[in-house]
């Protein structure tokens, strides 16, 4: 499905709900990638792995992934967000815990704020790595390819070991060839 698609099929009756987005963003050598999951209280799924074409330290590209995830959102109409991620610097910013030093983050963090003030109400929760872990792979994704490598990255699903099928038929060959032979290692038990 197209993200124009989804963006449709998101919009429905959906926007007085909550819609929950989990966020991360990931930097390297090369660049930097933000990672976008929505989902709506009905579990329609938006998500989206973003490269980012310029240098920002990993606090800045860590608001820029809340920032591009709220300006998403707001897009679709959503007006009541939760915003769940692993960076517990960012999340104290936003909801006044910490106080921002820096001139840029200074700047991210008002422009976070400004977005915030635009949801009937907006949440941004901390949560572990552990829970954040799709998030995490689309911002890696993001980061890692350029545009131009993959248009779009089709994800196969397998439902068994590509060794499952010829297994069932050898396990009882192998099993006959135990008696009376000396078996160095199995990894099928």
């Amino acid at each position: 499905m197209t993200l124009d698609k989804e963006i449709l099929t998101l919009k429905g009756d959906k926007v007085a709900e909550v819609c929950q987005m989990h966020i991360d963003s990931a930097s390297n050598q090369r660049k930097a990638g933000v990672g976008l999951i929505l989902r709506s209280p009905h579990e329609d799924l938006i998500a989206q792995a973003v490269r980012c074409e310029f240098k920002a330290t990993n606090n800045e590209i860590e608001y820029e992934a809340l920032i591009l995830g709220m300006q998403l959102a707001l897009e679709l109409g959503f007006i009541n967000l939760q915003v769940y991620r692993d960076s517990l610097l960012i999340v104290n910013h936003v909801n006044d815990e910490y106080v921002a030093r820096d001139s840029k983050i200074i700047a991210y963090l008002k422009v976070a704020k400004e977005l915030k003030q635009k949801f009937r109400d907006c949440k941004l929760k901390q949560v572990p790595r552990d829970q954040n872990v799709e998030a995490d792979a689309l911002a890696t994704l993001g980061a890692t390819f350029k545009p131009t490598e993959l248009a779009s990255i089709p994800i196969a699903h397998v439902l068994e070991p590509s060794i499952q099928k010829v297994y069932k038929v050898d396990k009882e060959e192998l099993e006959d060839q135990r008696d009376g032979a000396t078996v160095l290692s199995s990894t099928y038990d």
